[in-house]
């Protein structure tokens, strides 16, 4: 990220996004004189503002000095464009000792910043906290991970620290942590940048490329996101559209009894809640670094197999295949439903797709470990060296494209079954073909919690 923004002060001039820098004061004069303009420039600027306060300076009293700057301060803070908070509070609120919890809580703000169409977040706070230690190592560790942290967002921070009662090697430490320090000079305010060791500016460019990594990734994963919600909204809304337009066909509704139009009723119904569940956990699955959690609870997969095979009857039967069902009458365990739902329908969308004209067979085995799920179809198969490859994101085997779809539905598959700490496989069909063979626990929270303590 090459574009800077103006700080506002005289001896630190235009920083680049990103950029985290420090400065020692000794005064409540002093502290005004760097944290206001600093502020206001951001407010000029269009940027959201975040003013940690703590002693000497308050809330109240920062507020006030800001205000006697900036004539329309109530506006700004009305319609969010800046916060004035205390220090304990927002501590508190933000994490506390938990670092990773606040560098997030600065991510989200920043996030949520740009969202409302401000130009980034500009924040301070007074890290000496109102007369405490300069400085301890463990808080060095924190404004470490800050730099690396703010590194490549808009995000620019500026953070105070008390000269009283700080050495001069705490000082050092201070300013090796910071990009830039402001300290006051013959009176007028100079930044200084710190002269690092070889071995620093390699750590410091470790950081930075880990950091882009993560970055990446997240946008990677954002891409995903966009993919995966198409894809998995895609199969109910069909079924949901087949449903109303059998509802609204005159003809149709003739013949049929009303207990019949009260079960496609029923669901249409069921469609609508299971679009409305998926759609919160792409939200949840939306945010940096997260993942849809599961949510197992007493469940009957014999119940989950038949609902699924009789939504997708209609689909099925469009692409001319015939369902055969081979389950027991109950088959009780602990999962989420919802998830494998999506497996289901998932597995028998693909087997429409691609073994379009054949029978297809959905069945259930149980075994000491948990139970087996079968889906079986008699179209081309999957070849032998292709059998592992269909489960990443975005692939394809030849004709695929022809066919429909991108490449997503298996692994949403074999992400939702690894989850429940199961495993599926592709085996060859007698006769030719292909089985999707899908192998879970019994008990899913079980098997969640053996791998959370792992």
């Amino acid at each position: 990220m090459h574009a800077s923004t103006d700080s506002g002060i005289d001896g630190l001039g235009r920083l680049r996004w990103g950029s985290h820098v420090c400065h020692f004061y000794r005064t409540e004069r002093e502290l005004e004189d760097v944290l206001v303009p600093f502020l206001r420039r951001g407010l000029e600027q269009g940027e959201r503002c975040v003013w940690v306060t703590a002693a000497p300076l308050g809330a109240d009293a920062a507020r006030r000095a800001l205000a006697a700057e900036v004539p329309d301060l109530e506006a700004r803070e009305a319609r969010g464009q800046l916060e004035i908070l205390d220090h304990d509070g927002w501590y508190r609120a933000s994490g506390g000792d938990d670092t990773a919890r606040v560098l997030q809580s600065w991510l989200a703000r920043e996030e949520a910043a740009r969202r409302a169409g401000f130009a980034g977040l500009r924040l301070t706070g007074n890290s000496g906290r109102g007369g405490g230690a300069c400085c301890d190592p463990g808080f060095m560790e924190y404004e470490s991970r800050v730099s690396a942290t703010f590194a490549r967002r808009r995000l620019l921070g500026l953070c105070s620290y008390p000269l009283d009662g700080c050495g001069a090697g705490e000082a050092l430490e201070i300013v090796r942590h910071h990009d830039k320090t402001l300290s006051l000079r013959g009176g007028a305010w100079e930044a200084v940048a710190p002269r690092r060791t070889a071995g620093e500016e390699s750590l410091q460019r470790e950081r930075l490329e880990r950091r882009t990594a993560e970055l990446e990734a997240a946008l990677r994963e954002r891409e995903e996101l966009l993919v995966v919600a198409s894809h998995e909204l895609r199969t109910p809304m069909a079924s949901l559209q087949l449903l109303v337009d059998s509802l609204l066909r005159p003809r149709e509704r003739a013949s049929r009894s009303a207990e019949d139009e009260r079960r496609r009723l029923e669901r249409a119904a069921a469609q609508c809640e299971r679009i409305a569940r998926l759609l919160d956990d792409l939200l949840h699955v939306s945010r940096p670094g997260r993942r849809a959690e599961l949510l197992p609870s007493d469940a009957d997969l014999s119940s989950i197999v038949r609902d699924v095979a009789e939504r997708m009857q209609e689909p099925l039967a469009r692409a001319g295949c015939t369902l055969t069902l081979s389950v027991p009458p109950a088959t009780p365990g602990r999962w989420d439903r919802l998830r494998l739902e999506q497996v289901l329908t998932n597995l028998l969308a693909n087997a429409a797709r691609h073994a379009g004209g054949g029978p297809v067979e959905l069945s259930i085995a149980a075994s000491a470990a948990g139970p087996v799920l079968s889906v079986r179809d008699h179209g081309p198969g999957v070849p032998a060296d292709a059998r592992v490859r269909v489960f990443a994101p975005y692939a394809q085997l030849e004709g695929a494209r022809r066919l429909g779809g991108v490449g997503v539905g298996l692994w949403v598959v074999r992400r939702i079954v690894e989850a429940h700490g199961g495993r599926v496989e592709i085996r060859e069909t007698p006769g030719g073909g292909a089985t999707f063979v899908v192998a879970l626990p019994w008990d899913a929270t079980r098997q969640g919690a053996t791998a959370a303590a792992s």
